[in-house]
């Protein structure tokens, strides 16, 4: 079995045949990566995590604005708590009810679409298609809003709820729905777009932090100008979730595999697969810290197949990179795919004014 379980920081040592810093000009990092993506054209796989979504203001973990970063006790729940405390299905849910919103209208940054790209046009026969396989510890669903196609989730899917007895799946986009239905009062705040005075943060894998009783108290009725506004209870113990509508007593998941929790055989399984039939490993915006993403890149290692690293700050397999590029993904992604021939590659860099978090999953 194989537990989602991960570092909380990742130590600071990079040893690396070819190394990229970030005061190198970009055109010369983008040549590096471009030449070994064409080295390994037609059998290269690729390996995500949550920085090549930074750029869709979906932070990260351990970045300027990650979840460990801004607050270093930060506890994530944990798949037994969920499956075995009524309190701590309200707790999620209404943090979630509150944050999913955001994360289903966040849009691809063009890391996903030339990674997308990169997986060539599946009906010309005059394409290049260099990625053999596109594997994602993301849950967030935007390399395939981006076009991508058999994406790995080795985390699952933000977008699926799943009952934890019969198995039944449902949209969470329909579940939201129903949320909104048992819970006319959060839904009205949730539209008048006031909701967003009563977190602290809205995290990645749509919940969010709730402001205690008493912050959201003195923020209710003490404004910056002195103005006193009308306070509005909220508190996660009154929100309201459904039982599966197929078998009427289990309840629902969101399809993502919580910490504490195994890894599903098949996803381990086909994860390996990719590695091992690959010439190449790109892996890009992971500190790699969760381990069922640092076994993938310690298989490839190990079997002599040749890998590049594309992160931000330092990862746990700096030492084991034979290309090592310390930059913004989406920037190097947009010059590697001008090198490559494959043009300009779509997708805007955005940013949120409130800060976002990566937790929960």
């Amino acid at each position: 079995m194989r537990l989602r379980i991960s570092l909380r920081s990742v130590a600071k040592t990079i040893s690396t045949s070819t190394s990229a810093s970030p005061s190198q000009p970009l055109a010369i990092s983008a040549k590096i990566l471009a030449d070994f993506i064409g080295t390994h054209c037609g059998s290269l796989a690729a390996l995500t995590g949550a920085g090549v979504s930074t750029d869709s203001a979906i932070p990260d973990y351990r970045g300027q604005h990650g979840t460990y970063t801004l607050n270093p006790d930060y506890q994530p729940i944990f798949y037994q708590a969920f499956r075995d405390s009524d309190q701590a299905r309200h707790r999620y849910w209404a943090r979630s009810f509150l944050g999913f919103p955001p994360i289903l209208t966040s849009q691809p940054n063009p890391t996903h679409f030339a990674l997308a790209a990169l997986q060539g046009d599946p009906d010309s026969i005059h394409g290049t298609r260099h990625l053999s396989s596109l594997i994602t510890q993301n849950v967030d669903g935007l390399h395939q809003k981006a076009g991508a196609r058999d994406v790995i989730e080795l985390h699952g899917s933000l977008h699926l709820v799943r009952c934890m007895k019969c198995g039944h799946e449902e949209d969470r986009g329909v579940f939201q729905e129903t949320l909104a239905e048992l819970n006319p009062d959060w839904q009205e705040l949730l539209v008048s777009q006031s909701a967003s005075k009563l977190y602290t943060r809205i995290n990645a894998d749509g919940d969010v932090e709730l402001r205690t009783p008493e912050e959201q108290r003195r923020e209710e009725e003490q404004h910056a100008d002195g103005d006193v506004r009308k306070r509005v209870p909220l508190d996660y113990h009154t929100f309201q979730y459904p039982t599966c509508s197929c078998c009427g007593t289990g309840q629902y998941k969101p399809k993502v595999v919580f910490f504490g929790e195994n890894i599903p055989q098949q996803t381990k399984d086909a994860s390996t697969q990719a590695v091992l039939e690959s010439s190449g490993l790109l892996v890009m915006g992971t500190s790699l810290a969760t381990y069922s993403a640092f076994r993938l890149v310690k298989l490839a290692k190990e079997t002599g197949i040749p890998i590049a690293m594309v992160n931000i700050g330092p990862s746990r397999a700096d030492e084991l990179a034979d290309v090592r590029i310390d930059r913004n993904s989406s920037l190097l992604m947009k010059e590697v795919a001008r090198e490559l021939g494959i043009g300009e590659v779509k997708g805007e860099i955005r940013t949120r004014t409130r800060v976002m978090n990566v937790v929960g999953s």
